[in-house]
C-alpha cells in the first residue's frame, strides 16, 4: 500500500528545509565575519605615555645609606634638581649630605684585642651633576587594581667628594683629616609616578672616588654603594 501524496510532500518539504539549513551554515563557516581592523592612530593612543618628561624640571630630596664601606656606614640626605630634555635624556645636580658612623668591623679592630686602627675616612658631603638615560617607560597592575606608570633610568655622574679620618688621632688638625676625592658613578633608578606631579624615585649608585689622604700624603681608590629612596616634583610645561 503506497502513502498518501499529501505524506510525500511533506518529507520532501522536510528534506528541503534540512538541506537549505545545511548550505547556510557551510557558507557562513567559509565567509569569517569582519569585525573591524584598528588603525594607526588608535595603536598610538594606547601606548602614549600618560605622565611626560620633556621639558620639565625635576627637583627632590632622597634620604640614602652608604652600607657597604668595610670600616663605616653613612645615613645620607641628598638634594636633586634637574631637567629633562627629552623623554629619555635629562641632566641633573645632586649634593649629598652625611656623616659615617663606626661599624662592627671599626670597633673590633679599634679593641684592645686587636689594638690597629684602619685608615678608614667617613663620608661627609659629595656634590655630582651628569646625565640621566630613561630607555625603558612601562606599567605595572597590582592585584589588578590600580596600574602604576613608572621608568628606568641610568644616571651617570661626576664630581667631588669630601670624607673625614675616622680616627681623630692619625691627623692632629681638622684640614689634615679631610680626603677629598675626584668622583665618577654610575647606577640604576626608577621612577614611579603618583600623581599631582610627584614622583617615587629609587636609586643605586656606585660612585668611584680616586681619594687624597692629607694625613698620610697618599691617594687611595674607594667606592661608595649608595641606596637612596625619595620623593621628586616635575614641574615645567605639561
Amino acid at each position: 500500500m503506497n502513502p498518501p501524496m499529501s505524506h510525500k510532500m511533506n518529507i520532501k518539504k522536510i528534506l528541503g528545509i534540512a538541506l537549505a539549513s545545511l548550505t547556510s551554515l557551510s557558507v557562513a563557516a567559509q565567509d569569517p565575519i569582519d569585525i573591524g581592523t584598528l588603525r594607526n592612530e588608535e595603536i598610538q593612543v594606547v601606548q602614549r605615555r600618560l605622565y611626560e618628561k620633556a621639558d620639565q624640571t625635576e627637583m627632590g630630596v632622597q634620604l640614602g645609606m652608604l652600607p657597604f664601606d668595610p670600616y663605616t656606614v653613612a645615613p645620607k640626605l641628598q638634594l636633586t634638581y634637574g631637567h629633562h630634555d627629552s623623554e629619555s635624556r635629562a641632566w641633573e645636580v645632586q649634593l649629598g649630605l652625611g656623616y659615617g658612623i663606626r661599624n662592627q668591623t671599626y670597633r673590633t679592630l679599634d679593641s684592645p684585642a686587636y689594638g690597629k686602627v684602619p685608615e678608614a675616612t667617613r663620608y661627609l658631603m659629595s656634590l655630582t651633576g651628569g646625565y640621566h638615560f630613561s630607555p625603558i617607560y612601562g606599567k605595572v597592575s597590582f592585584a589588578g587594581d590600580r596600574v602604576f606608570h613608572h621608568d628606568i633610568y641610568f644616571p651617570v655622574v661626576a664630581g667631588v667628594t669630601i670624607e673625614q679620618t675616622v680616627d681623630a688621632h692619625i691627623n692632629s688638625s681638622f684640614s689634615e683629616r679631610l680626603a677629598i676625592a675626584p668622583t665618577i658613578g654610575a647606577g640604576i633608578g626608577a621612577r614611579v609616578f603618583l600623581h599631582d606631579n610627584r614622583v617615587l624615585r629609587l636609586e643605586v649608585r656606585d660612585d668611584a672616588m680616586f681619594q687624597y689622604r692629607a694625613g698620610s700624603g697618599t691617594w687611595a681608590l674607594k667606592q661608595n654603594i649608595g641606596v637612596h629612596v625619595g620623593l621628586t616634583v616635575f614641574g615645567g610645561a605639561q
